[in-house]
């Protein structure tokens, strides 16, 4: 039987990485291994790999503030995301 590439200490030491903010590229480069293979094992263990968006943003937690920029608007997505969009000026009227 082939050996399994992550151990438990192995994945321990990448929720180190995890809870750190390493991207998993950047901990596959330090495991030798590929991208795919740490976020395979993340999703494996969901509980100790939570997923980014809500390990930033809890839950009922407020939109971030607009920046306001003349070229730029902020809208609102019908899955309630904030994205920053190119103003159109026949949408949007003329800059501030």
């Amino acid at each position: 039987m082939r050996d399994l590439f992550w151990t438990e200490d192995k994945i321990a030491e990448a929720q180190k990485f995890w809870q750190a903010g390493f991207s998993a590229r950047e901990i596959a480069e330090l495991f030798g291994s590929k991208k795919n293979t740490v976020i395979n094992m993340a999703h494996r263990n969901r509980d100790r790999f939570p997923s980014r968006q809500q390990a930033h943003k809890p839950p009922g937690a407020a939109a971030p503030a607009p920046t306001c920029h003349p070229d730029r608007v902020t809208r609102v997505t019908l899955s309630g995301a904030h994205v920053t969009m190119p103003r159109v000026p026949t949408i949007d009227g003329p800059a501030p």
